[in-house]
């Protein structure tokens, strides 16, 4: 038996990284579904999918507002890109806030060249940052990297203002569900999966200076 698994990751290697890219827990066109509240009142549904693409996998999450959220203007859509590491190659997610209008970032990385990103501001003015690190993740990739890495603590996250990095915390089990939180300054980033071969996704929460939007798994297509 030990020398099948050695012949086992003898021909994955020959096969080389798009077959290894595909060792991961999700399926193909996976389709998750959540119920979401803001401060405890429900304000809509998060979408989030994975699609394998050339190269790696794109990442999807939108927020479709109901209700006075829906009323006031607010919206969150983000799209990640991942290469065979499954660290961020492109990445923009556009935060429409009330009262404040829309913020969009953008980000990319430099083949052997680090990593840089653009925000555009509601009126229009503009700041960039730059990273010597190419291995930087962003809020949704960082959703699916701890799916086939959670023995993962360093975290280097994509932001407005600039790189942040930090520890991440491993959370006490809570209702048979396994929990990690990334919080550092104003991004606090906290998922709960389930402990089995998937590894899904149940429970999400995004924090910034708006409050904390929670997202709670209601479909899933691929069970």
């Amino acid at each position: 038996m030990r020398y099948r698994g050695w012949f086992l990751l003898w021909v994955l290697a020959s096969l080389g990284p798009p077959a290894l890219a595909q060792a991961v827990p999700w399926l193909p066109g996976e389709r998750l579904v959540y119920n979401v509240t803001w401060q405890g009142l429900g304000v809509g549904r998060l979408y989030l999918s994975a699609d394998p693409i050339e190269g790696g996998w794109r990442f999807r999450l939108k927020l479709e507002t109901t209700g006075l959220a829906q009323a006031l203007g607010y919206g969150l859509e983000s799209e990640s890109q991942v290469g065979y590491d499954f660290f961020t190659d492109r990445f923009w997610q556009v935060l429409t806030e009330p009262l404040k209008g829309t913020t969009r970032l953008y980000f990319e990385r430099q083949e052997h060249n680090g990593s840089r990103a653009r925000v555009v501001y509601p009126d229009g003015k503009q700041s960039s940052w730059n990273s010597a690190s190419e291995e930087v993740m962003d809020q949704v990739s960082l959703i699916y990297y701890l799916r086939v890495r959670p023995e993962t603590r360093l975290i280097r996250a994509v932001d407005y203002p600039k790189l942040v990095e930090g520890r991440l915390e491993v959370l006490p089990v809570s209702n048979g569900l396994v929990g990690y939180r990334f919080a550092r300054e104003d991004l606090l980033v906290e998922v709960w999966y389930r402990p089995d071969a998937r590894r899904t996704p149940v429970r999400i929460i995004f924090g910034r200076d708006f409050g904390r939007l929670e997202a709670t798994l209601i479909e899933n297509n691929n069970r």
